[in-house]
């Protein structure tokens, strides 16, 4: 039996796998199927569920470290990244891009990620930053 931290919501028509797994200050987001009748379409719509999912935790785009993007079409790949960029910061992700056959549901695209809940260690920043001694401030305070 594996000892999870925390375990997300179940994938959608799957009732057993979790949309997302941490384990430590590590998480693991299961691949989101895009939906649409585009590439686009699908990847604001996989981008979205992402976001979706990583709420679950109180997670931000920026948490994931690396991506995995599953395409029908290679092709593809840089009308996803002209969507894809809107929901990134720097220092960016890294990203691997494979080719494969066939997706569930019609889907052209899936995404996966891994990452590191950093909040804990954000959140003890911020209290350190007070120069007045205050708890739970974010520094602002002065």
């Amino acid at each position: 039996m594996n000892v999870f931290l925390n375990s997300g919501s179940l994938q959608e028509n799957e009732d057993c796998v979790s949309s997302i797994v941490q384990l430590g200050d590590f998480f693991y987001l299961s691949a989101q199927l895009g939906k649409g009748d585009s590439i686009t379409e699908q990847a604001v719509s996989v981008c979205n569920e992402i976001v979706e999912v990583l709420s679950e935790f109180d997670l931000r785009f920026d948490h994931v470290v690396k991506f995995t993007v599953y395409l029908k079409n290679l092709k593809d790949k840089e009308e996803f990244l002209s969507v894809f960029k809107n929901y990134l910061e720097k220092p960016f992700p890294a990203v691997s891009f494979v080719g494969v056959n066939d997706l569930d549901d019609g889907a052209m695209i899936a995404v996966e990620g891994q990452g590191i809940n950093t909040l804990r260690h954000e959140q003890a920043h911020k209290n350190s930053s007070c120069s007045h001694g205050c708890s739970g401030c974010d520094g602002s305070c002065g």
